[in-house]
C-alpha cells in the first residue's frame, strides 16, 4: 500500500518511544505508530482516523485499510514488548501466540494440500500420506488450537481486569530512573532501550537477593 510506505508505520520496540507506546497501550491511540510529522494528541480509536483525512495524500478509501494496518502493527509491537519486558506471563503469552499462529498456518496449508490431493508435501508436515488419517489429525489439531486460543483469551481477559495504568508505568519508569541514576524522558527514550535497562536492573536485583539468601 502506497500510504504505508509514505506514513512509515512502526511495529518494533526499537522504533517507538516510551510515551508513544503508553499512548497506544492506555488510550488505544495507534496513530502514534505513524512516523510522520502529523501527530494526534489525546485521541482515541476512530477519532484518529477521521483526523487522517487532513493528510493530503491519503484518500477516504484508504482510511479503513490503514486502520487495519495500524491494529496489526500494534499487535506485532505488543508481542515483542511481551517478549522483552521480562514478565513471565507476558513471555508465556508471546510463546502461546507464536504457537497459535504456527498451528493455524499448518492447518491451513494441510487443508489446501488435501484439497489438491498433494500427499507428498502433506507427509512432510507430519500428517502422513493417507488423506483420511490426515483429515482426522487436522481435526485433532483444530481442537488443540481452540484450546490454546481459549487459554490466550483467558489470560488476556484476566490482564484486562488488572489493566496497567499510566500511573503504574510512571512508577516503573521512576524505579528504572533510580537504577540508571538519571531521569528518563519518556518522550525521548526508545522503548527497547528502556526494556533493556529494566532487564539489567531486574538481573542485578535478582543477584542481590541471591547473595542475601546465601549469607543466611
Amino acid at each position: 500500500m502506497e500510504t504505508k510506505e509514505k506514513l512509515n508505520i512502526s511495529d518494533k520496540c526499537s522504533q517507538v518511544t516510551i510515551d508513544e507506546f503508553i499512548d497506544c497501550l492506555i488510550n488505544e491511540n495507534y496513530s502514534r505508530l505513524l512516523q510522520t510529522d502529523f501527530r494526534f494528541a489525546n485521541c482515541k480509536k476512530s477519532e484518529n482516523y477521521r483526523l487522517l483525512k487532513e493528510i493530503e495524500y491519503i484518500t477516504e478509501a484508504e482510511i479503513s485499510e490503514l486502520e487495519k494496518e495500524l491494529q496489526a502493527a500494534w499487535e506485532r509491537l505488543y508481542s515483542e514488548y511481551c517478549q522483552l519486558s521480562g514478565s513471565k506471563q507476558h513471555s508465556y503469552m508471546f510463546d502461546l501466540h507464536k504457537s497459535i499462529a504456527a498451528i493455524q498456518i499448518k492447518i491451513l496449508l494441510a487443508t489446501k494440500l488435501i484439497e489438491a490431493g498433494n500427499a507428498d508435501i502433506l507427509q512432510q508436515l507430519g500428517y502422513g500420506a493417507d488423506i483420511k488419517k490426515a483429515t482426522a489429525k487436522i481435526k485433532f489439531d483444530t481442537v488443540a488450537l481452540q484450546g490454546k486460543q481459549k487459554e490466550f483469551e483467558r489470560i488476556k481477559g484476566n490482564g484486562q481486569h488488572n489493566a496497567i495504568t499510566e500511573g503504574d508505568f510512571d512508577d516503573w519508569i521512576i524505579a528504572v530512573d533510580k537504577y540508571l541514576g538519571y531521569a528518563i524522558r519518556r518522550k525521548e527514550m526508545i522503548l527497547s532501550e528502556f526494556l533493556a535497562a529494566n532487564k539489567a536492573m531486574q538481573k542485578e536485583l535478582s543477584a542481590e537477593r541471591n547473595r542475601k539468601r546465601f549469607k543466611k
